[in-house]
């Protein structure tokens, strides 16, 4: 053994107890980014080969990049992008290549790019060697390690190399068995997240039937899809479908998937309240304000903050108090009648309708930049006529629950509940309910056979409501009492209001105030001019 080989040994030994802590790391469990971490920590800490990194080309660019580091500063990740079509750097080239690359003083040789060279703490005249070595697989790289290191190390350069010619050989064992292990893994991970979206669609139905939303129809499940997905933002909600779909079922199953379940729920429904009497129901009220305001109130949108607020119907809000509630919208305060300063509030609103908003706006009902504001996340609920195979579990649920209301032991023979699945329900859920607790209490015995559900169902049959596609044709035979139905298109359906004789007298004067204008004249009475023009013609008020 020669002198140099004698001077060596110190060396060799250090190299030695460095590769047997990297061997160390491969029997842990396989984690690549802490295991090749580790290597160029022990390769820094140990050796003095610092700023280890390992760059691989990116499958989309094509450019080498840095994805391993240890000693590098973020700021030089992110320049360590070596394109290899222009053969940049050292690294570009040893990637092309396949040979070492081996720089004793950085700032002699023209072919490397100072990009990625760590300097914090190295003295003005202290110079920076590079080493970078090529990982192979079946002799071909597959990326590139490399080092820096002082020049003037007593160690020599080829003990160097080969050190970092084992540890990249380790460290293209890392990555072979990782990429190994993605792809025997990938139909398991595929396997698993098709048994995440399984139980999210079984969480879906269990959430809506703790809610009173009974049914698993494609349809339904679609409603329920949407309706997760937005559940725990802060985005404004807008609820359509024919009437009795269930729209405030689902307003609450949202508000309780969302961050704000805590607080309160409120719920108004626009057509329920008098047009003079919303703005106070909603605003809210300061004592002596108006006449009969003996005491302040708080209005549904004051109580509603930090929770929810639930707009049932909004289409049959006015539109004088539409400009006021989107102006509480934009600027989160609530200005009750009244009052001399503002009150803030934070709720998040849903809304509902049956009515055709967009029609509403083209008419003039309804404000376009109300209707952009709560029309962000629309949901459409499907009617119960569309709801393949949901009829029977509804009507099995709420006859379950009317049985309990009544004391009742009742069931559906085969027939009837035939009967019910073949009925279009234009009622919707509201109207299904409704027959079976009429079942239920009319049937003489604990069995409610078809003929007894047939007879009920001929007699919904008479306000089976038409689908037309002008909302001002409207039906000739209606009854000939002192009430009449007024229909109003609705998508597949319509709602019916009743229209009443004493009615006449109040048309008669605001007509005779408006100067026969009927555009006032519905304001005045709180209508829209086409259900002026309805009553007028039903009432035989025309000149």
């Amino acid at each position: 053994m020669s002198d140099d080989d004698l001077s060596d040994v110190p060396t060799m030994r250090e190299e030695l107890v460095t590769i047997l802590e990297m061997s160390k790391l491969l029997e842990k469990p396989l984690d690549p980014g802490n295991t090749i971490e580790g290597i160029l920590r022990l390769i820094a800490q140990l050796c003095g080969l610092n700023c280890g990194r390992v760059a691989l080309p990116n499958q989309t660019t094509g450019a080498m990049e840095i994805y391993h580091h240890y000693g590098l500063s973020e700021a030089n990740v992110e320049h360590g992008r070596f394109d290899l079509r222009k053969g940049e750097g050292v690294t570009g080239h040893v990637m092309r290549t396949g040979s070492i690359g081996l720089v004793p003083d950085v700032d002699d040789e023209p072919l490397f790019v100072r990009r990625v060279t760590e300097t914090s703490g190295v003295t003005s005249n202290e110079r920076l060697a590079f080493i970078a070595v090529p990982i192979l697989e079946a002799g071909s790289p597959i990326g590139v390690l490399s080092v820096q290191r002082e020049t003037d190390m007593a160690r020599p350069f080829h003990l160097d190399i080969s050190l970092l010619r084992v540890a990249s050989a380790m460290i293209g064992q890392v990555l072979r068995i990782n990429e190994f292990v993605e792809e025997k893994t990938s139909h398991l991970v595929q396997e698993n997240q098709t048994l995440r979206n399984t139980l999210t669609a079984e969480e879906m139905v269990n959430n809506g039937v703790a809610h009173g939303v009974i049914g698993s129809s494609p349809t339904l499940m679609d409603a329920l899809k949407q309706a997760n997905q937005v559940a725990d933002t802060e985005a404004p909600i807008l609820l359509l479908g024919e009437s009795g779909t269930g729209k405030e079922k689902f307003a609450r199953m949202i508000h309780q998937q969302s961050s704000r379940s805590e607080q309160p729920f409120i719920s108004i429904n626009c057509s329920a309240i008098p047009a003079d009497l919303q703005e106070a129901e909603l605003f809210g009220h300061v004592k002596g304000s108006f006449t009969g305001a003996t005491s302040a109130k708080s209005g549904k949108l004051t109580l509603a903050d930090g929770g929810t607020l639930f707009l049932d119907e909004i289409g049959d809000m006015p539109l004088s108090l539409q400009a006021k509630l989107l102006r509480t919208l934009q600027e989160k305060q609530v200005d009750p009648i009244g009052a001399t300063h503002s009150i803030p509030v934070d709720f998040r609103l849903i809304s509902a309708t049956h009515a055709p908003l967009m029609d509403y706006v083209n008419q003039g009902h309804f404000r376009l930049d109300l209707f952009y504001r709560i029309n962000v996340v629309p949901i459409e609920l499907p009617a119960l006529r569309h709801r393949d195979g949901d009829i029977r579990r509804i009507a099995l649920h709420h006859l379950n629950e009317i049985n309990h209301q009544h004391n009742r032991n009742a069931v559906l023979s085969r027939g009837a509940l035939a009967l019910l699945e073949s009925f279009p329900w234009p009622g919707n859920v509201r109207q299904l309910i409704n027959v079976l607790e009429r079942a239920v209490l009319t049937a003489e015995s604990n069995q409610i056979d078809d003929s007894l559900v047939q007879v009920i169902l001929a007699n919904e049959g008479a306000i089976n409501l038409p689908e037309r596609s002008n909302p001002e044709e409207f039906p000739d035979t209606l009854p000939t009492t002192n009430t009449y139905h007024e229909h109003h298109d609705i998508h597949a359906g319509r709602r019916y209001e009743w229209v009443r004789h004493e009615e006449a007298k109040n048309i008669r004067e605001a007509l005779h105030e408006a100067e026969g204008n009927k555009t006032q004249a519905a304001q005045l009475l709180n209508l829209t001019v086409r259900q002026l023009r309805y009553r007028i013609q039903k009432l035989n008020l025309d000149p």
